[in-house]
């Protein structure tokens, strides 16, 4: 592959990537307006975004698989259809239940961006080439959570809330485009496998007795619930309990994203220096010393934004560190099978990410201590998968 074809295909599957967060991102500022206007309270408009990430958990269980019988490309041009029209579903909701519903059938097609970028990756590279690419990748992909806030409020404030699903009408027959023009096939049929659910059934349990997709993926679950955690949490601590105002969060949201597209790229390049697991080790303690250092912070009373910002920082480091490397470890046993593999890794992933949220919800009390106290216990969790998991598979105990 030329150099040309190489940055061509980084940046489409980079923008592929961008799904989730352009779908989610833009529209939290958008909550109460989008409230008011359907006659319900905001709780009830935060459920439509519970059943998007549900939505997703289904579909990348059960829709992402197929695409190792049918092929990458053709699910994909399959799921931005189903995106596209879900997207104006949601723009003519006249109902909480209606958008629920139509969040609900986006969600599930955001395979499309989400998982089969990583299954293509997976079936053109091996795993250090792989976890380089996704690397690449998250470079384009994490400008998303920079730009949406800013884009959402933009747009309400414009407009009015519908435009934002416009908008994401608009971002998905893009995406449709460039990829039935650009993108070629990664999966040739000779290496198809032809599923049915007893099959489907028959991978996942595969997939889930694996040992290196376990050792990984714990890695990932850990560090990811970190991120979800914070995402989830640190609109009300920066502006409920520290005072901030809402354009002010966004742009400490912002940097930090910044901070993740410039530490993927720096993963990117270390990764054939120092490999996947030397990688995923130093993002393990990086996480963990952050997440404490956060929860030291809160302890002893340095009740300020920058005791939030700046370990996260360190944070978002450990997570462009461990992210795209524990992915292709967790991929690299299954050849042929990544489709299945990543979709399993994915519904997982996002079904501990969904409760945790739901946890750091429940737990909130108006300050920053539940937030700052599971991101530190995660923290510490990912390095202890490292310790306990990861680095036992390259060095097995004796049998006997």
């Amino acid at each position: 592959m030329t150099r040309t074809n190489y940055l061509i295909l980084v940046i489409l599957l980079g923008i592929l990537q961008a799904m989730p967060p352009f779908s989610i991102d833009t529209s939290l500022a958008a909550i109460p307006a989008m409230a008011t206007d359907l006659v319900t309270n905001a709780g009830s408009i935060q459920l439509t975004l519970s059943a998007y990430v549900f939505g997703a958990a289904a579909g990348q269980l059960v829709l992402s698989p197929l695409s190792d019988r049918y092929g990458r490309k053709a699910m994909m041009l399959g799921g931005l259809t189903v995106y596209i029209m879900a997207a104006i579903g949601c723009a003519y909701a006249n109902s909480v239940e209606m958008l629920a519903a139509m969040r609900f059938i986006q969600g599930s097609s955001t395979f499309a961006g989400r998982i089969l970028p990583r299954a293509m990756a997976r079936d053109l590279y091996d795993r250090e080439e792989a976890a380089k690419l996704l690397s690449y990748m998250a470079v384009f992909s994490g400008m998303a959570p920079i730009i949406a806030p800013f884009l959402g409020a933009t747009l309400l404030d414009a407009e009015g809330w519908r435009s934002i699903f416009v908008f994401m009408v608009g971002y998905g027959f893009l995406c449709l485009i460039l990829v039935a023009l650009f993108l070629k096939e990664t999966l040739p049929p000779e290496r198809r496998v032809k599923l049915g659910p007893a099959t489907m059934a028959a991978n996942l349990l595969i997939v889930l007795r694996n040992r290196a997709f376990l050792s990984y993926g714990a890695c990932i679950f850990f560090t990811m619930g970190g991120l979800m955690c914070f995402l989830t949490s640190s609109s009300s601590v920066f502006i409920l309990f520290l005072k901030q105002t809402p354009q002010e969060y966004a742009y400490a949201f912002g940097g930090i994203m910044v901070a993740y597209s410039l530490f993927s790229f720096i993963a990117g390049r270390l990764v054939s220096r120092i490999g996947i697991d030397g990688l995923i080790h130093a993002g393990a303690i990086i996480g963990c010393v952050s997440g404490v250092a956060m929860w030291g912070c809160a302890v002893a009373g340095y009740n300020s934004i920058w005791a939030l910002i700046i370990p996260m920082f360190g944070y978002i480091a450990a997570l462009s560190f461990i992210l795209p490397q524990a992915t292709a470890g967790a991929l690299s046993p299954f050849g042929d099978m990544a489709g299945s593999a990543m979709s399993n890794l994915g519904f997982v992933q996002t079904c501990i990410a969904a409760t945790i949220a739901g946890i750091s919800g429940l737990l909130f009390d108006g300050t920053q201590m539940p937030m700052v106290t599971i991101i530190a216990l995660l923290g510490i969790g990912s390095l202890a998968s490292y310790y306990g998991l990861v680095r036992p598979l390259k060095n097995p105990a004796p049998d006997g």
